[in-house]
Parts: structure tokens; C-alpha cells; sequence
């Protein structure tokens, strides 16, 4: 963020932050979302915390914040709740050809009392990570995320773990050890299929997975380990035999 906002400064050029998985991540004991001159966060049902749906813009730019206020709802230039209040006018113009992207009052309410439990959320999944981190660190084949900063800093969205076939003592790899786990009724996923593998993207640029061999490779052993702040002892003890007793 240190060189992006430097090349900014230097161009004149708007930071919108794309960190939808990065709440509550710290850059240089700053928040995400205090760096940018945008910042957007995702509430989706398995971010690190949810709303349902939706998500959150953040800017201390005021012409910024003044511009998504009418954008946000059909480019209104008066919300409901200034225009319903007990003794506002009712008077209200639409002034831009906005869009339907306002969070419903329902779901922000859940946000709000998510948003100060996400620091206690963020903390049980370290400890979750670091488990993960001290039991399977010495599995061959077993190729643990790679960490550029203090725990404390990350945000534990996702645990993504490497398989590589050549290495694993039972010489299996990613799709046979998915399978693996899920007999043991233990759910695993891939993030994330690359965009040169999806249709449209494939079609239309005429892309090849040879094109992109480093993404490949990854794609090809990649997959995330179960990882969120409910998960009891018990059934992470659960996910730490399974992946021994299918590796070694």
C-alpha cells in the first residue's frame, strides 16, 4: 500500500480498495480502510462478518461519500429517513441515473452488533490458524500459507493449504483429498477457480491454461481448510486427525 499510494500521489490518481475479505486487517498498525481513498468490505453469509448480504464503503472523502449517498438509491437526493421524519418536507428530486445498492434497514441492524464482536471474531480464528500452523506444519506435501505479518494483523478469512501430489507420503492430491474429506463429513473448498478457466472469460479472450502456468499450478493443489470463529474443539481436533491420517 506503501508504493500504491505513492504512485497515486505522484499521478493524482483515486485508491478504491478492494477488501472484501479484510476485516478487521491491519497495514503498518493501520485499519484497511483508513489507506485508500475508497474501501469496500463484503458482508456476504461466510466473510469474517455478515450482514446476510450486502457489504460497506468507506471514505473520509466528503464529495466521495455525497455522491454514493444518491447513487446508492435510484440517485435520490433525500433518503427516506430525512424525508419520512416527523416535520420534513416530503420534497425530494432524483438528480443522476443512480442504482438499487442500498443495504436493507433489517440487515445493517445485524452489522451493527456483528461489527463490535469482529475483533473477538478476528482473535478465534488466529487461534484457529495457529493450531493449524503447530499440528500440520511438518506434513509432507502439506504446504501451509506463507505469513508476511504479525498474526494479529491478518484477518484468518480463509486457511488455503497447498496438496502437492509428488510429496504426499499417501501420493494423493487436492480433488482426492477433498473426496477424502468429505466421507468424513468434514466441508473443504477451493479459492478460487481462475478467471481463465470460466467460460465467458475463456471465450472472449480466447485464454488457455497454459497461459497462465504459475495460477495453474496453484489451482491444481490448492484448498481451504474449515475456518471460522464457531468452530469448537472438538471438531478442529476432528479436522487435524482426518488430514494426518489422509496425508501420512
Amino acid at each position: 500500500m506503501d508504493s500504491i499510494c505513492a504512485l497515486a500521489k505522484d499521478l493524482n490518481l483515486k485508491i478504491m480498495e478492494d477488501a472484501a475479505h479484510a476485516l478487521p486487517t491491519r497495514y503498518n498498525d493501520k485499519l484497511i480502510g483508513t489507506i485508500g481513498d475508497v474501501t469496500c468490505f463484503s458482508f456476504y453469509a461466510n466473510k469474517t462478518m455478515t450482514t446476510g448480504e450486502g457489504g460497506m464503503f468507506c471514505t473520509d472523502d466528503d464529495e466521495i461519500a455525497k455522491r454514493v449517498k444518491v447513487m446508492r438509491l435510484h440517485g435520490i437526493n433525500r433518503d427516506v429517513w430525512d424525508r419520512f421524519s416527523t416535520g420534513a418536507s416530503w420534497e425530494y428530486d432524483v438528480v443522476a441515473p443512480g442504482f438499487k445498492y442500498n443495504m436493507p434497514d433489517i440487515n445493517a441492524a445485524l452489522g451493527i452488533h456483528q461489527l463490535k464482536k469482529i475483533e473477538l471474531f478476528r482473535e478465534k480464528r488466529e487461534r484457529i490458524a495457529k493450531i493449524y500452523y503447530e499440528e500440520l506444519g511438518e506434513i509432507p506435501g502439506l504446504i501451509l500459507p506463507r505469513l508476511y505479518c504479525d498474526m494479529k494483523d491478518h484477518s484468518w478469512y480463509i486457511f488455503v493449504v497447498l496438496i502437492d501430489r509428488d510429496k504426499t507420503k499417501s501420493g494423493i492430491g487436492r480433488n482426492e483429498f477433498i473426496d477424502e474429506m468429505t466421507k468424513r463429513n468434514i466441508g473443504t473448498s477451493v479459492h478460487y477457480k481462475p478467471l481463465h478457466r470460466m467460460t465467458y472469460y475463456r471465450e472472449k479472450y480466447g485464454l488457455k491454461p497454459e497461459m497462465f502456468p504459475n495460477a495453474e499450478w496453484v489451482f491444481e493443489r490448492c484448498v481451504s481448510l474449515p475456518m471460522f470463529s464457531a468452530m469448537t474443539e472438538n471438531q478442529l481436533e476432528y479436522v487435524i486427525a482426518s488430514v494426518k491420517k489422509i496425508l501420512l
